[in-house]
């Protein structure tokens, strides 16, 4: 994909920040023409979190980047994390990496040239999309902003509890452990087996994980309960998760509790039943465009009817559930959409 140089340029000389791109998807990434740095595949990018840039030459703040970039790749290495620096000014191969590596503290970051992120919809550049390890859009926006919302996403990835050294005895448990696709009692198990034995290397590596996996229990603990009264459903779905995680462990005896505790929690339940109802409406805002550019939308005739059901839906919600998180997210929506 190759942007406009005039309106690149115009567009670059103050930091852009927009709007998440709620089209912005991995699905049908166009990685272009290898460049520089390491070669990478669109199923490199699956499981991993991954920071999709676009920038050019020609931009200056694109290349005060660089440097930036190429440090964040090398603070959380590559087993979790990607960057690929997509080029989208023209102009040679060569002069592109000579520039990337006058600016560079490393190798390590994917430079492509003419790539395309399908949904992203650039006008302007500096700008970077951030992927967490199961491809949803988490961060829309210059990459001098986005280390906040990438540090996030590294300590929700599953694949960094066991990064930071390598191992020779465990190797099975630390990919159980870093895939967390399976219950992990057993694993856990063999680990406190392997902490309490005789093999020197292999209770260093048991000690290790073991603090790891407590360290992230508690952290998911911190996380529900901060995320209980604003957001019900990601509550629910990561105890749901991490009660099935650590089913038939001690550690997920709280994440088994708090599951009980939903069910007779009656506001919670309302929570939900206001949560989902803002998500239809919100989906139907996305059909029509609405929520990506609510005045072309409404200038549209064919989606009066639409928009009108919308904006009804959305006082029908706040008068239904008062004072619930969802509804004072619709209040905002209906703002935020001048309806």
């Amino acid at each position: 994909m190759r942007l406009d140089l005039a309106l690149v340029c115009s567009l670059s000389l103050a930091v852009l920040v927009a709007p998440l791109c709620a089209e912005a998807t991995l699905t049908g990434i166009n990685l272009g023409t290898h460049v520089d740095g390491p070669k990478v595949s669109a199923s490199d990018l699956q499981g991993r979190v991954v920071l999709f840039e676009y920038w050019g030459v020609n931009c200056p703040p694109c290349v005060g980047s660089i440097h930036h970039l190429t440090e964040l790749q090398a603070k959380y290495g590559r087993d979790n994390f990607l960057i690929v620096a997509n080029h989208c000014q023209g102009g040679s191969a060569d002069n592109t990496r000579t520039v990337w590596r006058g600016k560079a503290s490393n190798d390590l970051v994917s430079v492509v040239d003419s790539g395309a992120l399908p949904g992203s919809n650039v006008t302007g550049i500096p700008r970077c999309f951030l992927f967490d390890h199961e491809g949803k859009l988490v961060f829309d926006g210059s990459p001098s902003q986005v280390d906040g919302a990438l540090e996030q996403a590294m300590r929700d990835n599953p694949g960094q509890m066991v990064a930071g050294r390598t191992y020779q005895k465990l190797t099975k448990e630390a990919a159980t452990l870093g895939a967390q696709k399976t219950p992990l009692a057993a694993t856990l198990k063999a680990l406190r087996k392997a902490a309490e034995g005789d093999d020197a290397a292999a209770k260093d590596e048991a000690d290790f994980l073991l603090g790891r996996v407590g360290e992230w229990q508690a952290e998911q603990l911190e996380k529900v309960g901060t995320a209980r009264a604003e957001d019900p459903e990601r509550c629910l779905a990561q105890v749901t998760k991490m009660a099935a995680l650590l089913k038939g462990d001690e550690l997920g005896e709280p994440f088994a509790t708090l599951q009980d505790e939903f069910k007779k929690d009656k506001a919670f339940q309302t929570e939900l039943k206001a949560a989902a109802a803002l998500a239809a409406i919100r989906a139907d805002a996305d059909k029509c465009k609405l929520s990506k550019d609510p005045t072309s939308a409404k200038a549209q005739k064919s989606n009066q009817a639409a928009i009108a059901g919308i904006a009804a839906n959305l006082k029908g919600l706040q008068k239904k559930f008062a004072d619930t998180a969802a509804a004072r997210r619709a209040a905002e929506l209906s703002q935020e959409w001048g309806l």
